[in-house]
């Protein structure tokens, strides 16, 4: 059954509120003919509510806080999966989890660009390029050339090497100076990439902050304080579910103090004010090279996490607010409306039908998400029905809490094609 039909079952489908039938006045001017350039900005487990412009007393966000008042921000904007590889795989197919196959972080990796945004872009004459973290494709070099005029994909610098023995509140500041990080270098490749490429283009930069460890340049850490952090309200694990509870216990986080969890929002929230930083940079660029009405920029993460809330950080196979409610502004001034926020739900399966809309006109009936691009440039209001959908594969937590991170034996060799599968095995 597709999305429409889907809808109009669940008796939650009704029309869109049209404003105008004639184009928007910040429309009038702008140059039909050329296709928009597209940056789309993904982030690593960032907070939908860490920005400042909505009321975060933790937040610094002047560059993130313009894009938000000058264009769209979606205030309710969801991720489909808690974890980073379904999650990002979501973003460039727009299907859900359960459709594209990947369901946590195990795999499977994608092993083409088929049916992807690389795909659709490459198709519609764009040249491309894909600066930062993958986590998504384990696709051959002669794939990439074909596809990339430019790639380079880079996993976290080597200080930052994780495990699952670190405690849950590790943070300190990376030792190396804001230039030698990677939300730098990405910036500047991505920006190299700007100047040296005719548009119509494609840049998808990739950070890996705020991802834990949480760990930020000291000119950034420095600046914000401990006893400034405020915790979120919060529900006590053991009030929600046995297996948060469980999580909670695992992670000993029924052992630490308020402080610890403070000192470890500063430097979660310093490190989106390094993100921050950047993405004025690349606003500059695109500003100095005279493309910005022209160029679609997208901010948003793969998903979020707890800091704070439950008086846990981190993230896992959780279907909760906390980790699925993400940062979603949409920002360019010749093409998209400015000074309106969305308190209706948006979702990451509706970052490929919007962009699709966009740059080609062209909405593919199999997705599940919809054109947001009514939405964005003001010819039609926010409805008051949509909603989003997410799921988690339960079997997969780690070892530190199962003692076992097996998978069942019922479905460890089973294929599984879709949702209602996967919740009666489990």
């Amino acid at each position: 059954m597709d999305r429409r039909n889907f809808l109009k079952k669940a008796g939650v489908l009704s029309g869109g509120v049209m404003l105008s039938s004639s184009a928007p006045a910040f429309l009038k001017n702008s140059s039909k003919a050329k296709k928009p350039n597209v940056v789309f900005v993904v982030v690593d487990q960032m907070r939908g509510d860490a920005l400042s412009c909505l009321g975060s007393p933790n937040a610094r966000t002047p560059n993130l806080d313009n894009m938000a008042r000058e264009g769209v921000i979606f205030e309710n904007a969801f991720s489909n999966s808690p974890v980073c590889l379904p999650s990002r795989n979501t973003i460039f197919t727009g299907l859900y989890p359960h459709q594209h196959g990947t369901l946590t972080n195990k795999g499977p990796y994608r092993k083409t660009v088929d049916g992807t945004l690389i795909q659709l872009f490459k198709e519609n004459g764009y040249k491309l390029g894909y600066v930062g973290k993958n986590h998504m494709m384990q696709v051959d070099k002669a794939t990439c050339d074909k596809y990339f005029d430019y790639y380079k994909f880079i996993d976290r610098e080597d200080f930052r090497a994780y495990s699952k023995y670190t405690t849950p509140f590790w943070h300190c500041d990376t030792h190396e100076p804001s230039e030698k990080c990677f939300t730098t270098t990405h910036t500047n490749e991505g920006i190299d990439f700007i100047n040296g490429t005719d548009d119509p283009f494609f840049l998808f930069l990739s950070y890996h902050d705020p991802h834990p460890p949480y760990m930020a340049p000291s000119e950034y850490s420095s600046k914000f304080s401990s006893d400034d952090m405020v915790i979120p309200d919060y529900v006590p694990a053991s009030k929600l579910s046995r297996r948060l509870h469980d999580l909670y216990k695992a992670l000993k986080f029924d052992e630490i103090k308020d402080s610890d969890i403070t000192e470890t929002m500063r430097y979660y929230y310093a490190s989106i004010s390094y993100i921050d930083d950047n993405v004025g940079r690349i606003i500059n660029s695109l500003e100095r090279k005279g493309i910005l009405d022209n160029t679609i920029v997208i901010f948003t993460s793969d998903h979020a996490d707890f800091m704070g809330e439950h008086r846990m950080v981190r993230k896992e196979m959780f279907l909760y607010d906390a980790i699925l409610h993400v940062p979603m502004i949409w920002y360019c001034p010749g093409l998209i409306r400015n000074r309106f926020r969305v308190r209706n739900i948006a979702q990451s399966v509706d970052f490929m039908p919007t962009i699709g809309d966009f740059i080609n006109g062209e909405i593919p009936s199999s997705l599940p998400g919809r054109s947001l691009k009514p939405i964005l440039q003001g010819q039609c209001g926010a409805d008051e029905e949509h909603f989003a959908f997410a799921s988690a594969l339960y079997y997969d937590l780690p070892d530190y809490v199962t003692g076992k991170g097996e998978m069942p034996e019922r479905i460890k060799n089973m294929p599984i094609d879709n949702f209602k599968q996967i919740s009666e095995l489990l």
